[in-house]
């Protein structure tokens, strides 16, 4: 007897019974038509139970042949408008009318023929569907719904093959056209036919919405395990891929996601002639999306408004269409009675890009009219307060704002009495980056003061406590915030405490309420591991100056104008530039068929300006890139004093020469872009490279992006891992990136990814005496009374009083403080330059014991300066921070509430202390080198020593602030040591001459120089000589010589030509032209 247990038509027996347990019909092919790839006992099946009329019309009207006008109406349908159009919104027959093709689930038990309307709904599975004319053809599975083919499986056991085959297989064999005949299958072609294609084993699934032979492109479909991709093993012997039966087919979650989920993406794109067309997709969802979908709505409808869910899934992971679904669900879902649970639903993005994306998805899973709005896309004569009440109240479900236009909602929201029963869901995408928090808790606190509660009969220590209490989350609001990096504050906001009836501690932390990790995203091909292709360098500089230094200078003032001078020094950016182009063409530019894309992470908006400046001029010179164009993105404008560098005009030519009064803007330097939106400039074909300063480095989206070149110091592990992570995006062809660092600690990068690779996670909770703290700290420097705080008090919140009258009390009130700190600012800064000054004319007198008393006592007061700029920053830091305390629990101390606004408001009105103008203009470049740095080894989460857990906040502030004087050439010095040894400019060029003046020795050489153009000549005896010259002057530079000889072979080449170019001209360089570099 044949032992055939293992094979993979067991398992498809095993999936059509548990299908056809849960009520799925069981087809076969005899009754599948193949030309219209319908299965049509089941259309005029669903017709007869929901329309009958409809059905008898087509009847009376063609007789015998009704069925078959039908079908060609319906595969009419299909071919212009596609499935899922034709599902959700059906088609029309002249005489019939309107014909519907499924119903999706009530909202609501209210209406019974719509109940039985979608009771009607036909599911229908068929094993072994032959779908070619005359041929045996089969795929293992066709789903199909109310007659329509939805879905097809490809099945594979793991005892002969994995889903790896079931994936070839249809790349191979599942061809929508054969490539002889030319005959279509309508079942396999995009837009007509199956609208998504699963590739199946017994332990893992992958899915495709478009066959289209090697260029199709599939997508995991699985669980995840352990953190990464698969699926777990089943303690109850269920194969691990049992949840596609048991959850995505079960009828309704199988009609949901059919009525609710799939939707067509629209792009538009241009090819390399400029020709704009709109690339489609069929989006159907990945198992986390639906996962996350279905987990908060079931949640938010269990438990109603008033909680918040934290979606932490990793960058590239598709949060635009998980965030359309979520929105859309919440506002259609209902109570048995029909009451609306959120009326209303407000997206907060930063992004523009975010708005059509969210409009286009949204209104094809629901076509009612005026479902969603974008407050700041309207073009409105209104402001957006007033637009954004009158959608609030007109009842517009789905309302899009940016975070700068948020509070106008909450307010809103919380000030006009009539919404007050009304529910509303918060989502916040990238809400590691959005102010929302202490946004919605600032914007909360009008409530005590506006709403229908009568504030005219409060004390003041009553309406303190009342705004004090509404600062915690409203319980008719919900927040659903998503991003890939939370902070911990973001986790305490947002997160979700195991038991909610208690604080946040150490035994009940808050958590994420779903997850998507990194690391699964990477494991399972989603997203492209960017820290593959980390390439660190450190850029050396050696610095000189050529002026004594007369004066010292502050420390930290002196380094922040340094590392400015340095980064914008034409040297510094036409080598970075040379670089940045020599390594783009090489290693990028012909990846993706010739259409992989960069980014450059510039370190301000005028190293922007330079660098777009640099990198025309240098494609300017070397025409060999003419087909590497760069766009470059930063907002405002700047003046050509603002970009300006005192080497300018020295060193680097025309390329960065400018009037002190030009004029840089985003336009101005990208003409050809005629002010479209960068992003989809970008796209086309002719531009490579973008240069950025602080712009799009979150939330942009550029799948062709495979190359990133960082010349910033990034400020923090959520921005490394953002930035960096605009790279992961996946597209045909695209296997590898390329991130070039030039400035960042290669363990600090390294750690921050760690930090979030397998989801972020908290082991200490908020402590809330953070405030009380920070209160201490303020009130040490007895810069402000209580008696102050008291006036602000009386006069901020007393009643009888006019706008006018306030505004002058609460200045009167903070008057006398202001005056304190002002004053003694003054004088400590006086001092300091009285002591600066005993300093100086002790050392002009020899005077050691009058140079350390005077040095002694600049400390001194320079340390209590630092406590006074301390102390005006520790103003709006406590404010800040009881913003964010007062959500997380209600304090219980009024008097908290009028602090924080004192502190504010005084912070504004204290002086600043204006950093130490740095003379610059003696400082010359001597030395300037890229050199490789070696890459760290992964953190281990294992490790005891490593800690990857989210911090929670402090009071901050510095126990010895304040910076210490420095004379600039000791800075330098020290300087020179940080950054590495870069060969003297001069040094190189007199060990060239070197080598050229030995090489003329060679009588051959030269007459092969002499009498033989360039290729020629280097054939011959030349590159010997040269190396043996190199060997000979290796007195002189053994350094060079090494690097020449051993380090870097490439660059004896480059060496062979320049000198070839000398020996021929008779020329050297000049050395004079090198001063002070």
């Amino acid at each position: 007897m044949k032992d055939d247990k293992h094979h993979e038509k067991h398992l498809e027996a095993y999936i059509v019974q548990k299908l056809t347990e849960q009520g799925w019909l069981l087809g076969s092919s005899e009754h599948y038509d193949q030309d219209h790839a319908l299965y049509p006992e089941d259309i005029e099946e669903w017709l007869k139970a929901t329309q009958p009329a409809k059905w008898e019309k087509l009847v009376a009207m063609n007789g015998a042949n009704a069925r078959k006008v039908l079908m060609d109406k319906l595969e009419a349908a299909l071919e212009k408008n596609g499935p899922i159009h034709v599902l959700r919104r059906g088609f029309a027959i002249a005489g019939c009318g309107q014909i519907d093709m499924s119903e999706a689930a009530p909202e609501d038990q209210r209406n019974q023929k719509i109940i039985d309307r979608y009771a009607a709904n036909r599911l229908r599975v068929v094993p072994q569907l032959k779908y070619k004319h005359g041929h045996q053809d089969a795929i293992d599975l066709g789903f199909f719904l109310n007659g329509l083919p939805v879905a097809t499986v490809e099945l594979k056991t793991d005892f002969t093959q994995s889903a790896e085959a079931a994936k070839l297989q249809y790349i191979e064999d599942r061809l929508p056209m054969e490539p002889k005949t030319k005959r279509k299958h309508p079942l396999l072609t995009f837009k007509r036919g199956a609208i998504v294609h699963f590739a199946m084993s017994d332990s893992e699934i992958w899915m495709t919405t478009k066959l289209a032979g090697e260029n199709t492109f599939f997508l995991p479909f699985n669980q995840g395990h352990d953190g990464r991709g698969g699926n777990p093993p089943r303690d109850d012997r269920e194969y691990p891929v049992a949840y596609f039966w048991e959850k995505i087919c079960q009828p309704d979650a199988w009609l949901r996601i059919f009525h609710s989920f799939v939707y067509v993406e629209k792009k538009d794109v241009v090819d390399l002639k400029g020709k704009w067309t709109v690339k489609e997709t069929q989006i159907f969802p990945r198992y986390h999306q639906l996962d996350a979908v279905n987990k908060m709505t079931e949640d938010a409808k269990a438990n109603g408004p008033g909680h918040a869910y934290l979606c932490e899934h990793s960058a590239g992971s598709g949060k635009t269409s998980t965030i359309a679904w979520t929105a859309h669900d919440l506002v259609k879902m209902r109570s048995n009675e029909g009451k609306a649970i959120f009326d209303t639903v407000i997206i907060v993005t930063d992004r523009n890009v975010l708005d059509g994306q969210l409009q286009d998805a949204v209104q094809q899973i629901d076509h009612q009219e005026g479902l969603i709005a974008a407050i700041d896309r309207d073009k409105s004569s209104k402001s957006k307060s007033q637009q954004l009440t009158e959608a609030i109240l007109k009842g517009t479900p789905i309302i899009v704002v940016t975070i700068q236009t948020f509070p106008y909602a909450m307010e809103a929201i919380l000030t006009e009495t009539s919404l007050k029963d009304r529910g509303f869901a918060v989502i916040i995408d990238e809400a590691h980056t959005s102010q929302t928090g202490s946004t919605a808790s600032k914007l909360q606190a009008t409530l005590a003061m506006s709403s229908n509660k009568d504030t005219a009969g409060m004390t003041v220590e009553e309406l303190l406590e009342e705004i004090q209490k509404s600062r915690v989350r409203p319980s008719n609001i919900s927040h659903f915030a998503f991003t890939a990096t939370p902070k911990h504050s973001t986790m305490m906001l947002f997160g979700r405490r195991p038991d909610p009836s208690r604080p946040a501690d150490k035994d009940n932390l808050p958590e994420s309420f779903h997850k998507y990790e990194m690391r699964q995203a990477i494991d399972e091909g989603f997203i492209l591991d960017v820290l593959k292709g980390y390439l660190p360098y450190k850029t050396a500089f050696n610095l000189g100056k050529q002026i004594a230094d007369d004066k010292r200078v502050d420390g930290k003032a002196a380094k922040r104008a340094l590392a400015r001078w340095m980064s914008l020094h034409p040297t510094n950016v036409t080598q970075k530039v040379q670089f940045i182009v020599e390594h783009f063409s090489k290693n990028v530019a012909h990846l993706l068929d010739g259409q992989a894309k960069a980014m450059v992470v510039t370190s301000s908006r005028p190293a922007a300006v330079r660098y777009k400046k640099a990198f025309d001029a240098f494609i300017e010179a070397n025409p060999q890139y003419k087909e590497i164009r760069a766009l470059v993105a930063f907002s405002g404008k700047l003046s050509g004093k603002d970009v300006m560098h005192s080497d300018d005009d020295r060193i680097s030519g025309e390329t960065f020469v400018c009037e002190e009064d030009a004029e840089f803007t985003e336009s101005n330097m990208n003409p050809a872009a005629k002010n479209q939106d960068l992003r989809i400039v970008f796209d086309r074909p002719e531009y490579r490279v973008m240069l950025v300063a602080n712009k799009f480095q979150t939330g942009f989206d550029q799948p062709k992006l495979v190359a990133m070149y960082i010349d910033k110091k990034i400020a923090n592990e959520v921005d490394i891992v953002q930035t960096l992570s605009r790279l992961n995006r996946t597209a045909p062809g695209k296997d590898q990136t390329f991130v070039v660092d030039f400035v960042n600690d290669p363990e600090v990068v390294l750690d921050a990814f760690a930090k979030y690779d397998s989801g972020a996670k908290v082991e200490e909770a908020q402590t809330l005496e953070v405030i009380y703290e920070l209160k201490e700290q303020l009130e040490e420097q007895a810069i402000f009374m209580p008696s102050h705080v008291k006036a602000f008090r009386e006069a901020r919140y007393e009643h009888g009083s006019s706008e006018d009258a306030q505004h002058k009390a609460m200045y009167a009130a903070t008057q006398e403080p202001t005056d304190l700190y002002n004053t003694r600012l003054k004088e400590l800064r006086t001092r300091s330059q009285q002591a600066e000054a005993d300093y100086q004319a002790a050392k002009a007198a020899g005077n050691e014991a009058g140079m350390e008393q005077a040095d002694y006592e600049r400390r001194q007061i320079d340390e209590a300066i630092g406590q006074m700029a301390d102390f005006k920053a520790g103003l709006a830091r406590f404010s800040r921070t009881y913003a964010y305390i007062a959500q997380l629990i209600d304090l219980g101390d009024p008097e908290l509430e009028n602090l924080a606004s004192f502190t504010k408001l005084l912070s504004k009105r204290l002086d600043g202390i204006p950093p130490d103008q740095i003379d610059l203009s003696g400082i010359r470049l001597t030395g300037y080198d890229i050199q490789t740095v070696d890459v760290p080894g992964q953190p281990d989460p294992e490790d005891e020593e490593t800690d990857l857990t989210l911090k929670p906040i402090g009071p901050g502030g510095s126990p010895a602030p304040g910076s210490l004087p420095v004379y600039l050439q000791e800075l330098i010095e020290r300087l020179n040591g940080i950054f590495g040894e870069a060969a003297p400019l001069k040094d190189q060029a007199n060990f060239v001459n070197h080598i050229a003046a030995i090489t003329r020795e060679n009588e051959i050489v030269m007459a092969q120089v002499e009498k033989n153009p360039k290729e020629q000549a280097l054939k011959g005896n030349l590159p010997g000589a040269i190396q043996a010259a190199i060997v000979r002057a290796m007195g002189s530079n053994s350094t060079l010589a090494a690097t020449l000889l051993k380090e870097d072979r490439q660059s004896l080449g480059i060496m062979t030509n320049l000198i070839y170019d000398m020996l021929k001209n008779g020329s050297e360089i000049d050395l004079h032209d090198l001063d002070g570099r």
